[in-house]
């Protein structure tokens, strides 16, 4: 028989769910044991992926362990899969699922001496187009998922279709691998032969399939019912061979012809919104620990510290814990959103220890302060020289008995003692002193390393300074013209270079209708009816005794505006940051929800074409009738040969119609409400717990960009330099003057650290545009040329003085 089925039996294991980690652990040990015991009955190949669950394994039960190793060198248990666990695939940044294969593939070669080549992903709420490189470039050739769903599963919740279920998947850069979609990881508990016969009826135009069966969610997998079932229809199929295999021998029989060329959504796109405090915490995790490898190893390769090879892998596998599908997603019961927040906590905390020894490592040996002066070190992340915003505080040595006419203001000098642009803004605490003091200032910053400042102090009088209080704002520099209603506290006007992007209120709060479901499983949109926001007449609650709308800062930097808003009982805060320099204007938003099942949106009519937004390795159009998007760093309308740039560095979640482009930032949803067939989403009468009800934050910036800048725009906002004041002590100073300089701002440094799988340092650099570059790569003495096409990510090493580019993304 020519014709095939190839049976994966596995057991979907969610580690946290409506459950907490412990019970997640629970029950891979169960059905470990229970897939071991089945193994002396049936001949039989069990598959599972996931590191996170076999470490438990070892560490709760190593007799257990050692026997799953034995299974496997008999190859009666397969690593399918071999990642660390079945993550999230939109959300997480393109380096950061580099991780999470690689990490995998570690630890499944040390352990069991295993390397698949076919990625398992049944379970997440849709995947990355950017995927496509990242598996190629990580030695992995094949993909296999279930969702978005396909007719079969459920005609009523048909979600993609695809030209073939089978198929070339091809990535932003033109990769590609072959995919599968499966129409279910799971079989209920007895009924394995009737899902793999549907599979093979429902798949009758291929000849060689492949048929997923296993209890699955809470575990389970096989069962001796099961097992003697497909011995029945193994012994009683004329037409088709059926044989129990593992993935990768399903696609050694497979030559798809059919290429698909877009991301696999959309699929319950609440899951790009929900729990968007816990997203938040993640995504600060995940800049964090990149920005911290390149302090770290900057500061070991100048021979200043001992890179924390050890601590780095223990921050990553927090992060790789969090990325989990039903975790990061925000569909997992409060407990289990306590989970995912205790492990953010703990990487953060080694993260801050790290910094500061990197940190203080690269300024030893500094010169001691001059009198009067207050040294400041900031820490460039990019490996080019910049000009950047910078922000520091300090504690002043002012007298007690200070004229309190008069406030001490900051002045910046440069190295060489120039005084460089600065404003002395609102310090963050609230002690009606003249002893601490923040101040923003624009500095030159040398390439991935420490630039030198020093603050001195002068005094003026209260009286000269700013007036707060209600006034329109009429901007114009000679880049920008920005206008501000004093009646609406909305942005009216933004003009680049003469050009109108605005064509209405931008940053317009909308509460919408929603539903309690996290996951929005059944519509492509978020939310309904939309009512606005409307700017308080008279300020009440935590806002009382404030104007509705007021400058608050005005100086040589910055225009800083603040207003405040309400609808039903939520309220909000809107601060805007206009920079007297260039086209940029930040915007905060303090959002306080008080209503349920609603979800809150920024609405923003611009002038412009192509929605687009960035993706993980790379940027792509996006849906523009109202269905849910998302973007990871920025959006995007052209305007000509500009492109309107919106940067999103705290949410997710987006959507586009009529002109009008909305970020989604929050839903009030419930925790793991789930529809069913079997009675009402919440039950009646009761109190049930919403998700983000407290005050959360957003920020982002409008600018103008051309494509090749996109990316360079957006990170310079989220990758901050580090600036703290230092008085430094007599010691000796141990910098070898080694560099990492990259002679192209637009080619974006996504990570610098120390080699797991390699000897030395591993640098990966990524071209996020479809424009070709050039870029010469400086490390220490050595320099390479490199040239990269559309998309492309390149990684390259450097050890013992060599430097060379490699094939695979090494971590």
């Amino acid at each position: 028989m020519n014709k095939k089925v190839y049976l994966v039996c596995n057991a979907h294991i969610d580690s946290v769910w409506q459950w907490e980690w412990e019970e997640g652990a629970s029950a891979a040990l169960s059905t470990f044991q229970s897939a071991i015991n089945l193994m002396k009955d049936f001949d039989y190949i069990f598959n599972h992926n996931e590191v996170n669950l076999y470490q438990y394994v070892e560490r709760y039960s190593p007799n257990l362990y050692k026997e799953i190793k034995q299974r496997a060198k008999e190859g009666k248990w397969n690593i399918a899969g071999g990642w660390y666990l079945q993550p999230d695939v939109l959300l997480p940044q393109g380096e950061a699922i580099v991780r999470q294969i690689q990490t995998g593939k570690i630890f499944f070669l040390k352990e069991f001496n295993q390397a698949p080549k076919t990625a398992v992903n049944y379970d997440s709420f849709g995947h990355s187009r950017g995927l496509v490189q990242i598996i190629k470039k990580c030695g992995q050739e094949n993909y296999v998922f279930m969702r978005p769903f396909n007719k079969f599963v459920d005609p009523k919740k048909y979600q993609l279709p695809l030209p073939k279920e089978q198929f070339l998947w091809e990535g932003y850069d033109g990769s590609l691998i072959k995919a599968n979609r499966c129409s279910n990881y799971q079989s209920p508990l007895g009924r394995a032969r009737e899902k793999i016969l549907d599979d093979i009826k429902n798949l009758s135009e291929y000849d060689v399939i492949l048929s997923t069966w296993g209890v699955g969610n809470h575990g389970g997998g096989p069962s001796k019912k099961d097992l003697q079932a497909i011995e029945e229809l193994k012994s009683e199929s004329k037409d088709r061979e059926i044989i129990h295999s593992t993935p990768d021998a399903f696609f050694n029989d497979i030559n798809p012809t059919v290429t698909f060329s877009k991301s696999l959504i959309t699929c319950m796109p609440g899951c790009y919104t929900s729990m968007i405090n816990l997203k938040q915490s993640y995504r600060e995790l995940e800049n964090e620990l990149f920005y911290v490898e390149k302090m770290c190893s900057i500061a070991s390769l100048k021979g200043t510290i001992d890179y924390p090879v050890d601590s780095f892998v223990k921050v990553t596998e927090d992060m790789l814990n969090v990325q989990f599908h039903d975790l990061l997603s925000g569909t997992v019961i409060q407990a289990g959103e306590k989970d995912g927040l205790n492990f953010l906590g703990h990487g953060k905390h080694i993260l801050n220890q790290l910094r500061a020894n990197a940190f203080f490592g690269l300024i030893k040996g500094e010169k001691v302060a001059d009198p009067d002066t207050y040294p400041v070190f900031v820490f460039n992340p990019n490996a080019y020289e910049s000009e950047r915003y910078c922000e520091a505080e300090t504690c002043l040595v002012v007298p007690w008995d200070y004229d309190n006419a008069y406030s001490a203001l900051i002045d910046v000098h440069d190295e060489n003692g120039n005084l460089v642009p600065c404003q002395t803004i609102k310090e963050e605490s609230n002690i009606c002193m003249q002893w601490r003091k923040r101040v923003i200032f624009k500095g030159k910053l040398k390439p991935m390393g420490i630039t030198k400042f020093y603050l001195t102090y002068h005094n003026e009088l209260k009286s000269s300074l700013l007036k707060r209080g209600p006034r329109d704002i009429y901007f114009k520099n000679d880049v920008k013209e920005v206008k501000i209603s004093s009646k609406t506290g909305l942005i009216e006007s933004y003009k680049v270079n003469g050009i109108e992007y605005a064509n209405g209120y931008l940053f317009q709060l909308m509460c919408y209708q929603d539903y309690a479901d996290p996951w929005n499983m059944n519509y492509p949109n978020i939310g309904t009816d939309p009512k606005p926001f409307k700017l308080m007449e008279k300020t009440h609650g935590l806002f009382e005794g404030l104007e509705s709308f007021e400058v608050i800062e005005d100086g040589p930097i910055i225009l800083r505006a603040e207003a405040f808003f309400e609808y039903e009982d939520s309220y909000a805060r809107i601060c805007y940051t206009i920079y007297k320099e260039g086209d940029e204007i930040d915007v905060n938003v303090s959002l306080f929800p008080g209503n349920a099942n609603k979800a809150f949106k920024l609405h923003l009519p611009v002038i412009g074409k192509n929605f687009s937004g960035e993706q993980m390795f790379g940027y792509e159009n996006l849906y523009e009738d109202g269905n849910e998007c998302i973007a990871h760093d920025y959006l995007t309308l052209k305007n000509g040969d500009r492109y309107l740039e919106l940067i999103t560095p705290t949410t997710y979640g987006c959507s586009y119609k009529n002109g009008v482009m909305m970020i989604t930032l929050l839903r009030s949803a419930s925790y793991c409400a789930h529809p069913t067939y079997f009675g009402p989403l919440l039950e009646k009468n009761i109190y049930v717990k919403k998700i983000d009800a407290k005050l959360t934050e957003f920020s982002f910036r409008l600018t103008t960009s051309d494509e090749s800048s996109l990316k360079r725009k957006a990170r310079e906002i989220i990758d901050k330099p580090y600036a703290l004041n230092v008085f430094p002590t007599i010691d000796t100073k141990e910098d070898n003057g080694f560099q990492i300089v990259t002679s192209n701002s637009n080619i974006n440094a996504v990570t610098v650290k120390k080699g797991l799988q390699k000897e030395g340092y591993i640098i990966r650099l990524e071209n996020n545009s479809s424009l070709d570059q050039e870029c010469l790569l400086l490390v220490g003495a050595k320099k390479i040329d490199l040239h990269f096409g559309k998309y492309e990510v390149k990684t390259v090493s450097y050890s013992d003085n060599d430097l060379k580019e490699e094939k695979e993304m090494y971590i």
